[in-house]
């Protein structure tokens, strides 16, 4: 029979697609068979009377979203994973563990370090200071910045991304970041992963991955082929689902609708490419994090990578999130992704993602379906055949099944 999970790089996806791990599971970075260590609270540090593990009703624990015992110190993304790595302890969700309260980067280094206020007031100051040059910088097909090839987040040459994936920031410091109602969201989604073990992950619904995720760790979005020409500039990437990102090079704005990838415009001020990305669709970013709005903006740059000797080695790139309705003030990320092969690698190659899934929501939890259940679909054996023979062909004589002529094949 085929897999039922018929998702791109399985392996990888394992935690997202498979979210019911037994309590027995080994925690990341311990040897196999030996049982998650279950922390307890650290020393001198007194547990609140309720806390996410022990609530009722976390919408009537508001007074204490903010405080880091709330969450028992964990990051976002420990949070996420207490079930799937077996740190829920023997009695869940009351017996979860505990992280390090000293744990995690400050809310000031995630603000924006700009004064602009909004995408646009941002992306007119950067147009202006090109034109001051001389700019925006027009290439030709002979002169456009050789960049093209295959990329990968440098884990090694910048880390200014990872609050963004949920691992090294405490939770009450990301909602620090947020308006009220965006904060209810984030407390909402932890809870619901965390404590009642029904995450609703995107890869594992195939549902669409949405701008920002492009920025989430899970995504794999960061990895990406690049491709350049005078006029877009297009990024295409993805694990579960695919991301098409183009930069339309010297255009404006013009759909009247948000996009799930948004509309990105841009110019170039000598060799940094710079970005307008807006009418993006509202979306939830990652596992225990935000949400944003359809007033979602980002103002993102992006700079060559040299190395000692001036050989171009990757792209540094920055991005600032405007987001009124989400954010209480914008919030910047950036990262450097290095060149891992470029155009005249033989081996490399885009492989198109078809997300498609068996997992469906029961009893409020995702579960993965049989062939036995009516929802399934086996979608590599005709299912819109099998569906006429169900609904309309029953008790019909048909003629004896015969192998396809190219089965037999491989037997000569």
């Amino acid at each position: 029979m085929k897999a039922t999970i018929l998702i791109p790089a399985v392996a990888a996806l394992a935690a997202l697609v498979v979210p019911f791990a037994p309590l027995t599971t080994p925690a990341f970075g311990q040897g196999k068979g030996k049982a998650p260590v279950i922390k307890g609270p650290p020393e001198g540090v007194t547990p609140l009377p309720i806390d996410l593990f022990t609530s009722k009703n976390f919408y009537k624990d508001k007074d204490l979203w903010m405080n880091k015992l709330y969450y028992r110190c964990n990051t976002p993304q420990v949070l996420s994973e207490v079930w799937n790595r077996g740190l829920i302890g023997p009695n869940p969700p009351a017996s979860a563990t505990w992280g390090d309260c000293n744990f995690g980067i400050s809310r000031e280094s995630i603000l924006s370090p700009y004064a602009y206020k909004t995408a646009k007031e941002h992306y007119d100051a950067l147009m202006a200071a090109a034109k001051a040059k001389g700019g925006p910088t027009v290439y030709t097909k002979a002169t456009v910045p050789d960049w093209d090839g295959y990329y990968r987040r440098d884990a090694q040459a910048d880390h200014g991304s990872e609050w963004i994936w949920g691992s090294n920031v405490q939770a009450p410091t990301v909602l620090s970041l947020l308006t009220p109602e965006y904060q209810k969201r984030m407390v909402q989604l932890t809870y619901h992963e965390a404590v009642t073990n029904a995450p609703q992950w995107n890869a594992s619904f195939c549902y669409p991955e949405g701008f920002i995720r492009w920025w989430s760790q899970p995504s794999q979005a960061g990895n990406f082929q690049l491709t350049m020409s005078t006029w877009n500039v297009q990024f295409l990437s993805g694990i579960a689902d695919n991301f098409l990102r183009q930069v339309m090079i010297g255009k404006t704005h013009v759909q009247k609708l948000p996009q799930w990838y948004g509309e990105t415009v841009g110019f170039w001020d000598g060799t940094t490419l710079v970005t307008h990305t807006a009418n993006i669709q509202g979306w939830t970013l990652t596992h225990a994090m935000f949400e944003t709005s359809d007033k979602l903006e980002t103002i993102e740059t992006f700079k060559p990578a040299l190395d000692a000797s001036g050989k171009f080695i990757g792209l540094d790139h920055e991005t600032i999130f405007y987001d009124p309705l989400a954010f209480v003030a914008p919030v910047r990320a950036s990262y450097r992704y290095a060149r891992q092969a470029a155009t005249d690698d033989p081996n490399r190659r885009y492989n198109f993602i078809e997300c498609l899934s068996n997992i469906q929501n029961t009893n409020g939890r995702p579960t993965q379906l049989t062939n036995v259940d009516p929802r399934f679909v086996d979608f590599y054996g005709r299912p819109w055949a099998k569906n006429w023979e169900k609904y309309f062909e029953v008790g019909w004589d048909k003629p004896q099944d015969d192998l396809p002529t190219e089965i037999l094949d491989i037997f000569k």
